[in-house]
């Protein structure tokens, strides 16, 4: 079977020639003691493949959240996170955006069959032409030329083989033997929006490097034809986000081109601005630009009414803008959701993707956080009606409609949530049936009898045996369907959707039954739970020298092991291990989201790849940030300015919220007492958290900073703790306790392995405090961590790993059940009788199998650390020494703090500024990047060629290249 395979990847099927012996018998052990899970081997869908019955099992896919992905119809492989498809003539251009080194256009023909490709590469590239050959032999061709009327420059200080490089990982990754010709514009971007005009040519919007470019495509040749510059429009200060969201110390302020139409006649492009809430019209003759104040970050546009009138969608807002195209003004907004002003506290409705109706005023509108799409009259400025988007009654949100297409009468919706196409009748509203996909699909388009869909993340992930980086190794999708095949198959499909979802009424009856069980006992013997967060570890990471473990743990990627982290095997031993726990979320942004509200929006998943990629958002400008206790100015990350008075002042994640927000205000709303360290909180719309919530959090409680010890955090909360004993002691704890993330190499920080140790050592105190209380006799305690991007997993990329411990759980436990974060999310809400709050907490299973009849009395003891205090080498401003002083001796570097602490000369040191952070010390440090610091932090140079000697001679056991292991389009930068 060509699948991936749960703790082995999709080479083992390749021959065992010139393996050693060691190597061989590590693969078998692996291939016949792990328990089977597949996964579609990317390798398959290089090339078109049309899905049948007889082939089908070979192209599942299992996600993260144990639902399984089984698209229908014929499917290639994409560049990393398409969203958006366009479709003219015999060329379909996917538009792939993810959090890559640079961002493409791939076009196909009607049969799939790639033609040619455009990179817009953030860096300049080289002068002249590269060509190089793929290991399978086909020429791949760099052609930075440049043509047209904007005279497009090309820069020349990067090295052709960086680019070289840079290029072939990518179409390696991408599994393509064919040759694709790749025309690379350098100090380039791209977005959202790709429409195709019908004189061949193809308009794509350029995101955070402010332009729209003109593209042509011709004998497998791309032709960069214009580049039309836009610039950022001030809007009111009464229009939310109201502070710029942009990150303007990288760059100017941004004008954000994010999507686009082509208005009549071909005369003017249409384009919204993200972060300038503005419609810019471009004459495509002159260049000539006209702007225009709409609503708040505004996602799509279209033409309606036979081009009288543009729709706007406000991604931030609670409706769709409506604009007289001829006298480009604005005729009015139309409400698709809940009216908000500046105090609401509810998340947004995220109205997204658009299509206007063939003939007449009406507009369709995907309001992706309310799963709900929404009828609109453009002429009369009224809404008309409502469909549910839900895939069963009565569902939770979590659909997240984000793509929309009209034809022969049928509604096309595709639910990025759900990895299906919802088909209703456009004249009824009637439900009629739903398409499966890929995971996540991001866009639709319609042609002749052919129905296209992207999917943002493809098949999902296998294992990262090179620590390719999980946010950007999954390859996208574009599925083809054809219509033809509806009225015979769409009940079938519909099946399948709902079955692979889960969400078929006899798998949901089960599972109620099941956890109807569990929930009883968890109400009965646990009355308080604790959640422990930590940051960025894989399984293997830390425990891949943890012997119990079997062939569930790969001792060549522990990086991390019992000197490290004696207490972590100490718990292991003595408590419930999970070693089959998946992260659901592939970095911090998502993580945070999945831990707090069992669910991340659609504005989390595509913005996250823009600020990770440092494409010119801030951290809070729509993915929001890994603590509600923001820093004091926007993008500094200090945590020194935490206090009541400022806090969600200045960050302003509102919009990135899911539409039942998190745990906290679920906790607060059913009369649970809690008390949150450092986590994620919900603020209303002009950023205030309401006072309510802020009763519940420790104002003091530390930050994200590196330069402070965990053993400080832990000491601010067991202080907390102990000041509200008895009747006062929370019934719910969260606490975060980041610094198993570490510094890296960051000169002067401390070294990983004393991060990791310190961490280590701070849990224990917390846990040995907690087992001293009277209220651990009903008590459970859950740790993992936030995401898995930092390591490498032999099983998956999403794997990490978590804990249960107390009185109440079972003792030296290896519990292998597929299990993923949303588990404990849904644990806790059965603890506290809490309504799940999406689709996948209500339909994951109440962590079962791992109670004890009866109590148990073993201690909780705190081993000692076995790590010395250790440094990282290089040179140390003064600043930083006196932060790291600070920090040392459990101080907050305040003004009060510095006043009495000056440099010799007599200066004082200010307060800590995002200059003075390193990108090690950041949580959006790339996955490879920070596991190869720590891991010659930790084990040294020698240690990492030799692990690199083991993967070239992995790759040469099992027939193939260490390039293939490579990530989607490179490591992340």
């Amino acid at each position: 079977m060509k699948a991936w395979t749960k703790g082995g990847h999709w080479m083992y099927r390749r021959p065992f020639s010139r393996r050693p012996a060691a190597l061989l018998a590590g693969v078998v052990a692996i291939l016949t003691t792990a328990t089977p899970m597949a996964f579609a081997d990317p390798a398959l869908v290089a090339q078109p493949m049309q899905i049948t019955a007889a082939n089908r099992s070979e192209f599942t896919g299992i996600l993260p959240t144990w639902r399984r992905v089984t698209p229908v119809g014929t499917v290639v492989s994409t560049p990393n996170f398409p969203t958006q498809v366009a479709v003219a003539g015999d060329r379909i251009g996917v538009l792939a955006n993810g959090a890559t080194p640079f961002q493409t256009i791939t076009w196909f023909d009607p049969h799939l069959q790639r033609l040619a490709r455009f990179a817009a590469l953030s860096k300049p590239v080289p002068p002249k032409p590269v060509a190089f050959a793929t290991p399978g032999g086909t020429a791949i061709a760099i052609d930075p030329e440049h043509t047209g009327a904007a005279g497009t420059a090309y820069a020349t200080a990067q090295t052709a083989s960086v680019l070289q490089k840079e290029a072939e990982d990518s179409l390696k990754a991408e599994s393509n033997p064919q040759a694709v010709a790749t025309t690379t514009l350098g100090k380039a971007d791209l977005f959202q929006g790709l429409v195709a005009g019908p004189d061949g040519r193809w308009y794509a919007t350029g995101g955070a490097a402010d332009a729209v470019y003109a593209l042509q495509v011709h004998a497998g040749k791309v032709t960069v034809l214009r580049s039309y510059p836009l610039h950022w429009q001030s809007f009111p200060k009464s229009q939310y986000p109201y502070v710029y969201q942009g990150n303007h110390r990288q760059k100017p302020w941004l004008f954000y081109p994010d999507s686009v139409v082509l208005g009549p006649h071909d005369k003017h492009l249409y384009v919204t601005g993200m972060l300038a809430n503005s419609l810019a019209r471009i004459d495509l003759v002159s260049g000539k630009t006209d702007y225009l104040n709409v609503g708040p970050y505004p996602f799509a546009v279209v033409l309606a009414d036979q081009g009288k009138r543009l729709v706007i969608s406000d991604w931030a807002g609670d409706g769709v803008t409506v604009v007289d195209r001829q006298g480009f003004r604005v005729l009015g907004r139309v409400r698709t959701a809940p009216p908000l002003g500046p105090h609401s506290r509810a998340a947004g409705a995220h109205p997204t993707a658009m299509v206007a109706a063939a003939d007449g005023p009406d507009v369709w509108v995907a309001d992706a956080n309310s799963d709900a799409v929404v009828e609109i009259d453009s002429e009369t400025l009224k809404p008309v009606r409502v469909l549910a988007d839900s895939p069963y009654p009565d569902a939770p949100p979590g659909s997240y409609p984000d793509a929309l297409a009209l034809s022969d009468g049928k509604l096309f919706v595709a639910n990025a949530g759900n990895d299906d196409v919802a088909v209703f009748a456009a004249k009824s509203g009637k439900l009629e049936g739903l398409i499966p996909t890929a995971w996540y699909p991001t866009a639709l388009a319609v042609h002749g009898h052919y129905l296209y869909i992207t999917a943002g993340k493809g098949f999902g992930t296998g294992p990262n045996l090179q620590w390719q980086y999980i946010g950007n190794m999954m390859h996208g999708l574009l599925q083809r369907v054809d219509l033809d095949e509806l009225p015979e198959k769409l009940g079938h499909w519909t099946d399948l959707a709902l079955a692979d979802d889960g969400f078929s009424a006899a798998q949901r009856q089960a599972l109620a039954e099941q956890n109807a069980k569990t929930t009883d006992f968890l109400r009965r013997h646990i009355h308080y739970v604790v959640f422990i967060l930590r940051e960025n570890k894989t399984f293997d990471e830390d425990f891949g020298d943890y012997r119990a473990a079997g062939s569930w743990a790969d001792p060549h990627f522990d990086l991390y092991g019992p000197k490290e982290l004696p207490n972590l095997y100490h718990w292991a031993a003595h408590n419930v291990l999970f070693a089959n726990f998946m992260a659901d979320g592939e970095v911090t942004a998502q993580g945070h989201q999945w831990t707090d509200g069992a669910s991340d929006s659609d504005v989390v998943q595509r913005l996250w790849p823009e600020y990770y990629s440092s494409r010119g958002l801030l951290w809070n400008a729509g993915p929001g940030g890994s603590s509600s206790l923001s820093p004091g100015a926007p993008g500094s990350h200090d945590p020194y300015q935490y206090n009541r008075r400022s806090l969600g002042h200045y960050t302003n994640p509102w919009m990135s919220y899911p539409e039942r927000l998190y745990l906290f205000n679920d906790l607060l709303a059913h009369g649970v007492s809690f008390e949150d360290f450092g986590e994620n909180l919900s603020r209303s719309r002009d950023g205030v958290i309401r006072k309510a919530l802020l009763a519940h959090v420790d104002a003091t409680y530390p930050g994200w900073d590196r330069m402070l010890l965990d053993g400080t955090r832990v000491k601010a909360a067991i202080r907390w703790l102990r000041a509200h004993s008895g009747t006062r002691f929370p019934h719910f704890i969260f606490i975060w306790i980041p610094d198993d993330h570490t510094a890296g190499l960051a000169p002067c920080y401390y070294s990983p392995d004393y991060y990791v140790a310190d961490n280590d050592h701070a849990t224990a105190q917390l846990l040995h405090y907690l087992a001293s209380t009277p209220q651990w006799r009903h008590m459970a305690v859950f740790l993992t961590e936030d995401d898995a991007q930092s390591g490498a997993d032999h099983i998956d990329a999403h794997r990490t790993f978590a804990l249960a411990m107390g009185p109440w759980v079972k003792g030296g436990d290896l519990d292998t059940a597929p299990l993923s974060q949303v588990n404990i999310v849904r644990t806790i809400e059965a603890t506290f009788g809490l309504p799940p709050m999406s689709q996948w907490d209500a339909n994951a299973e109440v962590i079962s199998g791992i109670w004890r009849d009866r109590p148990r009395k073993d201690p909780m003891p705190v081993l000692p650390m076995q790590v010395a205090v250790q440094f990282n080498a290089g040179k140390c401003s003064r600043r930083l020494l006196l932060r790291r002083e600070a920090g040392a001796t459990g101080n907050l570097p305040t003004a009060a703090w510095l006043k009495a602490h000056t440099d010799p000369h007599g200066a004082t040191v200010a307060l800590a500024a995002s200059a003075s952070y390193t990108p090690t010390s950041l949580l959006r440090v790339p996955g490879p990047e920070q596991l190869r610091q720590e891991w010659i932090a930790s084990k040294g140079q020698r240690s990492y060629r030799d692990f690199e000697a083991y993967l070239r001679q992995y790759a040469a056991a099992h027939g193939t290249t260490v390039a293939s292991f490579e990530a989607n389009e490179g490591k992340l930068q």
